[in-house]
C-alpha cells in the first residue's frame, strides 16, 4: 500500500491543468444561465459548462479535435463538431455529434454525395432533422486568369430524422462568381468565394446564410433554392439607414432575434479603419431596406480578426464572444440593455473559442469523476469498470472521458486508474 501510495503522489504532479484558468474582470448580476464554451489551447481541446457562478461544472479534454461548436442545439441535445484530421482547409471536414443528457453520443451526422461536413455551423430542425455545410471544389471560367480554374463552392444539405437527404442548396447553382471577381484573391490556392460560417432558419422557414469572404448575407428558398436577397457585399440588395459603414465587413453569426430584427456579429476587419462591432438592424424585406437600430463595439476597441459571436438573452442581454483579438486570448462579455458590461471574462493568452452561448440545461445523471458506476460512492468497482474499459479498447464517449480522464489528457489509460487509488486511499 505504500508503494502504491509513493506512485500516487509522484505521478500527482504530473496530471494536466484540468481547464485553463480566466480572468473574472467584471461580475455584476449577468442572465443566470450556463455558459457552454468550446476552447482550444494547442493541440488540446475543451468542451465546457460553466454555472452561473463561473464555477467548472463539466469539462471533457480531447486532443483529436472535438468539441467545435460545442452548443444546446434547437433540439435540446448537445451538438458538436470532430476533425479527425489537421486539416483546416475547405476541403477538410469532419463528423457533427449529438449527446443527450446522459452523456450519450446518440447520433453522428455526415454529409451526402461525398461531401464532407463543415465545422462551422450545425442547426436542428423542428422536424428532427439538421442542417449542414460542406466545401467542394468546382471548375470555373475566370477571365482574368485566361484558364479554367477551380474556386470553393459552399453546399448546404438538410436531412430528415433518418438520415435522408431533403434539400441540397449548392451556391454556384443560383450565383455567378462572376459577379464577385474584383474581390477574389486570385492568387490564393482557395479562391475563397464562399466561406460560411452560420446557418440560420428564417421565422418564415427559409434559410440566412453567413458569407464571410464576401461580407454578405444570402437568403435563399429552402425548397426551390432561389436567392431572395443578399445583405452587403458586391450584390448587395439593401439601403442601409442610419449605418454609416454600409453593412457588414467579415462577419459572423447573423442571427434572427424574437423581434423579427437581425443581429450580426460584425468582425470589420478589414475595413480602412478596423471596427468591430454587434449590429442589429431592422428588415423591410419587401423595400429591401435595413435600418441600423443599435450597435455595440467594446470600450477597449476590441478588433476581432476571427471568429467570433453574439447571442440576445432572454432578458434582453447580449452575450459576446470577441473571436481572435490580437495579443488576447479570448475575451467573453455580457452587456445589458442600456450597453453596461454586467460581465467580462478573459482567458490566457493562446486559449481561443469558436463559439459561447447560454442556455438552461443540465445533464440527468450525475456529475461526480470517477464514480463510473454511478453508485455515489469511488470505490474498487469504479477501478474494475476502468480496467475493463481499458482493456476494451473503445474509443472513449464524452461519459468515459468525463468520469475517467482523470488527469486530464483526452485519453484513458493506466494513468487515470493511478489518479483513481490516489483519490480511494
Amino acid at each position: 500500500m505504500k508503494f502504491i501510495f509513493v506512485i500516487c503522489i509522484a505521478l500527482s504532479s504530473l496530471i494536466g491543468v484540468s481547464y485553463p484558468e480566466f480572468t473574472v474582470h467584471i461580475n455584476q448580476n449577468p442572465f443566470p444561465q450556463d455558459i457552454f464554451i468550446h476552447s482550444t489551447v494547442g493541440q488540446t481541446q475543451h468542451m465546457a459548462i460553466l454555472d452561473s457562478s463561473l464555477n467548472l461544472k463539466w469539462n471533457i479534454v480531447s486532443t483529436r479535435g472535438k468539441g467545435w461548436d460545442f452548443k444546446v442545439n434547437n433540439n435540446d441535445k448537445l451538438t458538436y463538431f470532430r476533425k479527425p484530421s489537421n486539416d483546416w482547409s475547405p476541403s477538410g471536414g469532419g463528423l457533427f455529434y449529438v449527446m443527450d443528457s446522459n452523456m450519450n453520443e446518440v447520433d453522428t451526422l455526415a454529409c451526402a454525395n461525398n461531401f464532407k461536413a463543415d465545422y462551422h455551423d450545425i442547426q436542428a430542425t423542428n422536424e428532427g432533422g439538421y442542417i449542414l455545410q460542406a466545401y467542394a471544389k468546382q471548375e470555373i471560367d475566370i477571365p482574368q486568369t485566361e484558364v479554367i480554374d477551380s474556386a470553393n463552392v459552399l453546399i448546404i444539405q438538410e436531412f430528415d430524422q433518418q438520415h435522408n437527404l431533403i434539400m441540397e442548396w449548392k451556391n454556384f447553382e443560383h450565383m455567378d462568381i462572376q459577379d464577385y471577381v474584383e474581390e477574389l484573391n486570385l492568387n490564393s490556392t482557395y479562391r475563397n468565394w464562399m466561406h460560411g460560417n452560420s446557418i440560420e432558419i428564417d421565422s418564415d422557414g427559409n434559410i440566412i446564410l453567413s458569407n464571410r469572404a464576401m461580407s454578405e448575407l444570402i437568403k435563399f428558398n429552402r425548397e426551390s433554392g432561389q436567392i431572395l436577397w443578399r445583405l452587403g457585399g458586391p450584390m448587395n440588395d439593401f439601403t442601409f439607414i442610419n449605418d454609416p459603414l454600409n453593412g457588414p465587413n467579415r462577419q459572423h453569426d447573423a442571427r434572427r432575434l424574437e423581434n423579427g430584427n437581425l443581429m450580426i456579429f460584425d468582425n470589420g476587419d478589414q475595413r480602412l479603419s478596423p471596427y468591430t462591432r454587434i449590429t442589429e438592424y431592422e428588415l423591410d424585406e419587401e423595400n429591401l431596406i435595413a435600418t441600423l437600430v443599435w450597435e455595440y463595439s467594446h470600450p477597449d476597441g476590441y478588433v476581432s480578426l476571427n471568429q467570433g459571436c453574439a447571442q440576445r438573452l432572454e432578458n434582453g442581454n447580449t452575450l459576446i464572444c470577441w473571436g481572435g483579438v490580437s495579443g488576447r486570448g479570448q475575451i467573453i462579455t455580457e452587456i445589458n440593455e442600456n450597453n453596461d458590461r454586467v460581465l467580462e471574462i478573459e482567458y490566457p493568452a493562446g486559449c481561443y473559442s469558436y463559439k459561447v452561448r447560454k442556455k438552461d440545461w443540465s445533464f440527468s445523471i450525475d456529475l461526480i469523476r470517477a464514480d463510473l458506476n454511478m453508485d455515489q460512492n469511488i470505490d474498487i468497482l469504479d477501478i474494475i469498470g476502468n480496467i475493463n474499459f481499458i482493456l476494451s479498447g473503445n474509443d472513449p464517449s464524452p461519459f468515459h472521458l468525463y468520469k475517467i480522464d482523470l488527469d486530464f489528457n483526452g485519453n484513458i489509460d493506466v494513468n487515470d486508474i493511478v489518479v483513481l487509488l490516489s483519490q480511494i486511499i
